[in-house]
């Protein structure tokens, strides 16, 4: 793998940043380590269960072999030839052996003493004969059932398959134990060659159902399993937004409690002086009124960061919207009016109440405002509409400036980021931490040119369900 290969997968694996920070990829890292974990699993699984439905329904078929095959030693009474065999067999033994041939999907029949010895087969140039190394008889000799599965392809075949035709799906090598029924001694082993199409083609397709089964339970419990993790990793970088803002909220209270004594007391002798001057000399060319404007400004964005890094009240205050609503439309139409812009206000009648301080849900408006009021020229409109829906007041402040870019958007509530050139950034940052310490919702729209929506949702205070 090329170096530059390898850093775009690190990179995709790591969710290194733009900037080259490392981000959280919980989300990509599972979906990787997972899926191998959870496919190693499902293919241990899947072959342990095909062994063992193979090896079980073998095992179980070769039982009622030998439950068929003791039967008809016990009608027969065959047991005196198995202890001494005779040359010419006794036509209930000659009936034995023709019943064991004639067993379905049976090729070959042996029939062994219990020294080893082929007492009779199917091929009768086997009879006699001992095989020095066959551990399946010897396990059946000590009166155990015995299933041995040979496939076309195994190779270094036994000395009693000689004559043995190769078939297309092998055969099963079946070694039961008989015994005598009246004293249930070990009497002899009846080994089968059997070709059982239809019992292998019920193992395969049993088979085929479990490896089918486990891909299809592995990607479905991969799937719940990275939606799990991806949610998780949401709720993580919210956690983490969060302490980021944390972090933000500390520095914003030392600095705000460092420097807000220091500005205001000379913010007020300005302002004062700039009255006194305005009273007494007038002001016809409007440079006290800029002045205390500026002043007003500074002291707002003071406020602001006051209200930013301060933590909610210990006990909650309730404010009427509606008169909170038309108090902040009164502070902005004229200055909106003078302009050249228009404004409308439409409230709902029975808003009712929300669980907010209502200086504190004011400084909300105002900066949704202040802001409608920057991104709109001469023949824009701002609109400040409020609606009862259930148990929630639903404010909509609309404007027709120039809006916003996707991008823009994105960070749009970060602290410190602002489009303005003399904005601190802080004005829709606290709107929203605000907004979500009352337990509602803000969201923006917005598209470039053609303006912008903002919608908050506030719960009301004693609403009925």
């Amino acid at each position: 793998m090329s170096s530059s290969k390898a850093w775009r997968w690190m990179h995709w694996l790591g969710g290194y940043g733009a900037g080259g920070g490392r981000r959280l990829a919980l989300t990509r890292w599972f979906a990787v380590v997972g899926s191998l974990a959870i496919g190693l699993f499902a293919i241990g699984m899947s072959w342990l269960m095909s062994s063992f439905l193979a090896t079980r329904m073998l095992t179980r078929d070769a039982e009622i072999s030998r439950d068929f095959v003791q039967s008809i030693v016990n009608i027969q009474q065959v047991a005196g030839f198995f202890r001494a065999p005779t040359v010419a067999p006794e036509p209930s033994v000659v009936e034995f052996f023709a019943h064991v041939a004639a067993m379905p999907d049976v090729l070959r029949a042996n029939v062994y003493a219990p020294s080893g010895r082929v007492l009779w087969s199917s091929r009768s140039e086997l009879i006699g004969k001992s095989f020095a190394v066959n551990d399946e008889l010897d396990r059946a000799l000590k009166g155990r059932v015995v299933v041995n599965q040979e496939d076309e392809d195994d190779e270094a075949p036994k000395a009693e398959h000689q004559g043995l035709a190769k078939r297309s799906i092998g055969f099963v090598e079946d070694y039961l134990p008989v015994f005598d029924d009246r004293n249930h001694e070990l009497i002899g082993v009846i080994e089968l060659y059997r070709q059982p199409v239809a019992l292998l083609e019920a193992i395969a397709s049993g088979q085929r159902l479990i490896w089918w089964g486990a891909a299809l339970g592995g990607l479905v419990l991969l799937g719940v399993l990275v939606a799990f993790v991806r949610r998780t990793e949401g709720v993580l970088q919210a956690q983490q937004q969060r302490l980021l803002e944390a972090e933000t909220l500390a520095v914003l209270g030392e600095l705000s409690g460092a420097v807000a004594h220091s500005i205001r007391n000379p913010l007020v002798s300005i302002r004062t002086s700039a009255e006194l001057q305005r009273e007494i000399a007038g002001d016809a060319d409007e440079v006290h009124g800029e002045i205390i404007r500026n002043v007003d400004r500074i002291e707002h964005l003071v406020r602001t960061m006051l209200t930013y890094a301060a933590e909610p009240a210990d006990h909650p205050q309730q404010a009427d919207l509606a008169a909170v609503l038309r108090e902040a439309a009164q502070r902005f139409e004229p200055e909106l009016r003078q302009q050249g812009k228009r404004f409308e206000l439409q409230l709902a009648a029975n808003l009712g109440q929300v669980s907010a301080d209502p200086v504190v849900l004011a400084q909300v408006l105002n900066s949704l405002l202040a802001n409608a009021a920057e991104a709109t020229g001469a023949g824009d409109q701002v609109s400040l509409r409020a609606e009862r829906e259930g148990r929630q007041a639903r404010i909509l402040l609309s404007d027709t400036g120039k809006g916003l870019e996707a991008a823009q958007l994105q960070d749009i509530f970060k602290p410190f980021f602002t489009t303005k050139p003399r904005g601190l950034g802080l004005g829709l940052p606290l709107a929203r931490r605000i907004v979500l310490r009352l337990g509602g919702e803000i969201a923006i729209s917005s598209e470039l040119g053609r303006g912008t929506v903002v919608t908050l949702q506030l719960p009301l205070a004693g609403a009925a369900p």
